[in-house]
């Protein structure tokens, strides 16, 4: 029994001094020509490319020739960076738990890999993409030749071709090496293949004009390990992101949001992916120019910063969230339009930004102060005479600032007399955080029951927006 347990023992000391090696790494990096930088500095990617990395190591520099990171305790890995001459030249590798890396880097800054054998696949992908680079320079070449449509429709074929080499390396790799990083990281780069045949609808008859796009969709993640926290150390997360959600994901809140949802659920295994994911989508929404986007950045702040899944970010971080959606949340398409007391600029009576009836109301939030706005208005005007009447718009113009005088002079010289203008005569500053108007010009349209159906319009939008208004009336009317 004592031989036995002395075995068992033995194992087990085995097993803890394997699993105790496969943490850190030890990278030696030999530079055929001398470089004069006393240290070179390890770096990781979070998700997007370059010039975005983060310095996690550093190493001296022995005799201006090599130099070796090493490090014992556990890293998750990656795609890591490392930066030379001053930070001014660079090159990648491949790091995990246990690697031991020797790279000879050349005059061209580009690394030669030994030991590693991961390394060395991945240089050998760098080359074959350096031939691809090339080839694709003389296309462009030809392209500033070309004279015909059929020329043009041969380099089409040529870059396609390209681009199906480029998948063929990648996926002749990861169907030989299943288990291998470079496999993910290739697998995370995988587009789906368009599928080119003609599809028809339930009919039978007519060609499904949109199954190729709907297809490409649906497949667009088939291949992203969403469990694997190794990928958001690369920075591949950042362009499949913004390509799903600015080319395929149809632009209202509703299906943003379920996008959004569905994404963050494939996450949560994986801390560093989720992490990355939810900081993209509230930047995303909070910054997109798109109409009614910020519908969604409320959703996330409601349902994720707000209910402590933003879990790197202290309160103050969580709060500046919160408060940035307490100021778009009023005003989300769709909500009825806060109802906020002002005073008619000619009388000086109360009256409420929601009054009169009318099929559509446009707020204007403006000022006198304001180039943009100033510019701005006398395009309204024009609108208004020529193309906003006739739908029946009734036009509220609230300039923020400005003397009584010059306001009712503004309205005279442009000879605005069916407008209703109202000031904030009672300094109350009430319709400020309702209608986010730190900004000036901020432009609102509203339906005849005063909810909102558009936001953040200008002169070039307000028509497109009534115009889709009325489509849908007559959508709405032609079924019933």
């Amino acid at each position: 029994m004592k031989k036995i347990l002395s075995v068992l023992t033995a194992l087990v000391a085995m097993t803890g001094a394997a699993q105790a090696q496969k943490n850190g790494y030890t990278v030696k990096v030999n530079f055929s020509e001398p470089i004069t930088d006393k240290y070179v500095y390890l770096a990781h990617y979070f998700g997007k490319g370059l010039p975005t990395i983060y310095k996690t190591d550093s190493a001296q520099v022995q005799n201006g020739t090599s130099a070796t990171f090493q490090h014992k305790d556990s890293i998750l890995g990656g795609i890591y960076v490392v930066m030379y001459k001053e930070r001014g030249a660079f090159f990648q590798l491949l790091l995990d738990n246990g690697y031991d890396v020797e790279a000879t880097v050349g005059a061209d800054h580009r690394a030669h890999f030994a030991k590693n054998e991961i390394n060395k696949d991945f240089e050998a992908h760098e080359t074959f993409m350096v031939g691809q680079a090339a080839k694709r320079k003389a296309l462009q070449d030809e392209a500033s030749k070309a004279k015909t449509k059929s020329d043009t429709t041969k380099l089409q074929e040529k870059y396609e071709k390209l681009s199906q080499e480029d998948k063929a390396y990648r996926r002749k790799y990861f169907g030989s090496h299943p288990k291998s990083l470079l496999t993910q990281i290739f697998r995370a780069m995988d587009a789906p293949d368009i599928d080119k045949k003609k599809h028809y609808m339930a009919d039978g008859k007519t060609v499904d004009s949109m199954y190729a796009l709907n297809n490409y969709k649906a497949h667009f993640w088939d291949n992203f390990d969403f469990t694997d926290n190794r990928l958001a150390k690369t920075p591949i997360l950042d362009g499949r992101l913004n390509e799903y959600f600015s080319q395929l994901v149809y632009p209202v809140p509703d299906t943003i949001n379920m996008e959004m949802d569905k994404l963050l659920k494939k996450a949560e295994p994986a801390q560093e992916v989720y992490k990355y994911i939810l900081h993209w989508l509230g930047n995303y929404t909070a910054e997109s120019k798109m109409m009614g986007v910020d519908a969604s950045f409320v959703h996330l702040v409601e349902n994720y910063f707000g209910k402590g899944k933003a879990y790197w970010l202290d309160t103050a971080g969580v709060n500046r969230y919160l408060d940035r959606a307490a100021k778009i949340a009023p005003n989300v398409l769709g909500n009825p339009a806060p109802d906020v007391t002002l005073q008619d600029l000619t009388t000086l009576q109360d009256e409420s930004i929601r009054s009169g009836n009318s099929p559509y109301t446009l707020l204007i939030f403006w000022s006198p102060q304001c180039g943009h706005c100033m510019e701005e208005m006398p395009k309204i005007i024009d609108l208004y005479n020529t193309d906003l009447k006739k739908y029946g718009v009734r036009v509220v113009s609230v300039p923020t600032d400005g003397d009584r005088s010059e306001l009712l002079k503004f309205n005279a010289d442009h000879k605005i007399t069916e407008w209703k203008t109202l000031v904030d005569a009672k300094n109350k500053l009430e319709y400020k955080p309702l209608y986010d108007v730190y900004s000036t010009p901020k432009i609102y349209l509203l339906d005849k029951d005063k909810k909102l159906v558009g936001k953040s319009l200008s002169s070039g939008t307000i028509l497109k927006v009534v115009e889709f208004e009325e489509e849908k009336k007559a959508r709405a009317a032609k079924k019933s």
